[in-house]
């Protein structure tokens, strides 16, 4: 069979992004074909197309992770045009709901933790900017790999400040990420299920181990502060001088230590400005060495010894220069003729879109069994090369696809084992789909509501460290004073604090409530002075140095607050992880420890959070849309109606209208019964 893949070639050359839809619409056929070619060897019967309120529901939650309004379901439900489903999925692509669910994709495999220290807060914000502009995946992730300086200056930095001190860990974790093979065994021991040998594991680590986290242009503002070289040797050799010469140096050797004393002394003060910094950039030390674990026990290497750098997967590496491993290593993990990586991201956009990989387990390549359709793995890899890692118009094809509109596959396919794809599979709502159809309910379309306080907080932190970097001697030491003094009013309070919970713990054990009331009110009001950030006991104003300064001087970000209720925003707007507790957490959200840690168990406490929960008491409240929409409809079908396309996407059946028209008669029954359908199967699952 001779396919026009290479076509796509030519024309994405001469066309601006997005493809042409005629491109889309035969690189989607063709992939159709091969699948089609391959069941058919295989002798697997293909599932039915599905009828327009399967489609319309699948397409909103697959392609931008939330239900379709009321008005939405209804207008495409009602349209005749032929083109309606190609013109869906178009208009979806080209949405905000698009990124918002992409970019929930990528924190859940990248582990990004906004709220831990700038650099997460930095990271975040770069990488939301990346799939809002459609940055190229290749490109993407070469910056990540490669990045390298303070996050202020390069927010990617942030890819390995993540796993700052934890070198073992993030070689596992970029290996398994990237180039979908998990060698993580080998950190300890020889892999038990392919080549890999902990010596060639220690050897990769040792190829992007000469990282150290320091700022050099604190050490450099430092230096030229307190303007003394305290190593400065004299310009004449020692041997050579008189006797004289040398008593003189003597005395000048001692004014100098003593001064070199003062100014180390000045220096550590002034270092106090930049004691975080080290924390939140990255720079290269060529010195620096990996020695193997002292319960090493292989013949090719003893516990201790100095580990010679290498490379995994017969990369020549001989002639790499220290300084230049991390932006080789990037380069060659980002390359086309890598053996794994635009397989491994086609997998995964394949897995994204149907809910499953063409290859089974898109983490562990080597040790998946073979795929039912490697001719079709193949497709998808040059497809993506086409597409020149545009993952938008890479996944628009995917949508186009026939395999996309046919049924679900009901049976659910054993974990591990490659699958047929006789249509895509059924699967549970994500925590953030949940949510975000929740908020779709009770406010609209709120897909373009953004959280400028997170930017906002990124943006407040550049400025004040570009502040901090031009500042000049006499500036960076008041500063510093005030740092200082800061550090010693903090360390006061806390210890007042400390004492004040001490005596109110006495007083409840006591049974003394009114003191312990007192006392209580009274940490409150300590706790609430220490906030506004008091330096030299006088409130920092808006013009002052230390207050410019301020947000470089903290060691964590404080994003501001957003310009919108939470609820307002979709979960795509909120700091990741999700805090212990809230829905997303509560629903499987990602954790941010592994790398696609999110899932979708079913629990019971969920079940009675959706009963009972405050997302479900917000539906019913007067003051969203889906309640006061609801209550404004007076006839019971035209409520059954609402109902179903809010929440199903579709108009209720004849049977339908006779089983659950009765419930209809009045407001109260009317939401009892929509607080049952949004624990249905049908609700929660993605037909």
């Amino acid at each position: 069979m001779k396919f026009l893949l290479p076509l796509i070639l030519t024309i994405t050359a001469g066309f601006a992004k997005p493809l042409p839809l005629e491109v889309v619409r035969n690189t989607a056929r063709e992939l159709d074909e091969v699948l089609i070619a391959g069941q058919k060897t295989e002798g697997i019967k293909a599932n039915p197309i599905v009828d327009d309120p399967t489609f319309i529901r699948r397409s909103y939650l697959n392609i931008i992770g939330r239900l379709p309004t009321h008005n939405e379901a209804r207008s495409f439900l009602e349209s005749t045009g032929k083109e309606k489903r190609s013109q869906l999925i178009d208009s979806l692509v080209e949405s905000p709901g698009f990124n918002s669910r992409l970019f929930n994709f990528w924190t859940d495999l990248l582990r990004v933790k906004t709220n831990t220290e700038h650099n997460g807060l930095g990271w975040h914000v770069w990488l939301k900017d990346a799939v809002e502009n459609n940055m190229p995946y290749d490109r993407m992730v070469q910056e990540m790999l490669a990045a390298e300086g303070h996050v202020a200056e390069n927010p990617a930095v942030g890819y390995y400040l993540r796993d700052r001190g934890m070198l073992l860990d993030n070689v596992s974790n970029t290996v398994q990420v990237f180039l979908g093979q998990q060698i993580g065994c080998a950190q300890c021991h020889d892999h038990p299920f392919d080549d890999t040998t902990q010596m060639e594991y220690y050897q990769l680590a040792a190829f992007l181990g000469g990282t150290d986290y320091r700022f050099d242009g604190g050490r450099e503002k430092i230096k030229e502060t307190i303007g003394f070289d305290p190593n400065r040797r004299p310009k004449k050799p020692f041997k050579k001088m008189t006797k004289e010469e040398r008593r003189r140096f003597a005395l000048q050797a001692k004014k100098t230590q003593e001064r070199a004393m003062a100014k180390r002394n000045e220096a550590r003060a002034i270092g106090q400005v930049f004691r975080y910094h080290n924390r939140n950039a990255l720079a290269d030390n060529t010195q620096k060495e990996l020695k193997l674990p002292v319960d090493y026990q292989y013949d090719d290497g003893d516990a201790g010894d100095v580990v010679k750098p290498g490379f995994l997967f017969g990369l020549d590496t001989k002639d790499v220069k220290p300084e230049q491993r991390r932006a080789y290593f990037a380069k060659w993990v980002t390359s086309p003729k890598n053996p794994y990586f635009t397989k491994v991201i086609a997998n995964r956009m394949w897995e994204y879109t149907f809910g499953y990989g063409l290859v089974a387990n898109p983490d562990d390549w080597s040790n998946s069994p073979k795929p039912h359709y490697p001719e079709l793995v193949d497709y998808v890899e040059k497809a993506m090369h086409a597409a020149d890692y545009d993952l938008k118009q890479f996944l628009r094809i995917l949508y186009h696809t026939n395999l996309f509109q046919r049924e679900v596959t009901t049976e659910e396919p054993a974990q591990g084992f490659s699958f047929h794809f006789q249509g895509p599979i059924l699967r549970r709502l994500s925590a953030e789909e949940i949510r975000d159809s929740f908020v779709t309910l009770a406010s609209g379309n709120i897909d373009s509501n953004t959280n400028n306080g997170l930017e906002e907080a990124w943006n407040d932190y550049v400025k004040s460290f570009d502040f901090l970097m031009s500042t000049n001697g006499k500036q960076l030491k008041e500063i510093s004073s005030a740092v200082i003094e800061g550090e010693k009013q903090r360390r006061a309070i806390q210890k007042k604090v400390s004492l004040l919970r001490t005596k109110a713990a006495k007083a409840r054990e006591n049974g003394n409530m009114a003191a312990f009331r007192n006392i209580s009110a009274e940490i409150r009001q300590v706790q609430r002075t220490a906030g506004k950030g008091y330096q030299n006991g006088k409130s920092m104003n808006d013009n002052s140095l230390t207050a410019k300064a301020a947000p470089a001087l903290a060691r964590r970000a404080r994003p501001n607050r957003p310009d919108q209720p939470e609820f307002r925003m979709r979960a795509s707007e909120l700091p990741v992880p999700a805090r212990g507790g809230t829905f997303i957490a509560e629903f499987g959200g990602s954790d941010a420890e592994s790398p696609s840690s999110a899932h979708t168990e079913a629990t019971v406490p969920q079940t009675l959070r959706l009963l009972n929960g405050l997302e479900t008491s917000l539906l019913t409240n007067k003051k969203n849309s889906f309640a006061r929409s609801l209550r404004a409809i007076e006839s019971p079908s035209n409520r059954l109606d609402f109902l179903f396309l809010s929440l199903y996407s579709a108009f209720p059946t004849e049977d339908e209208k006779t089983a659950f028209l009765p419930e209809m008669k009045t407001s109260e029954a009317t939401e009892t019964f929509a607080r049952a359908i949004l624990t249905s199967n049908r609700f929660l699952f993605v037909q």
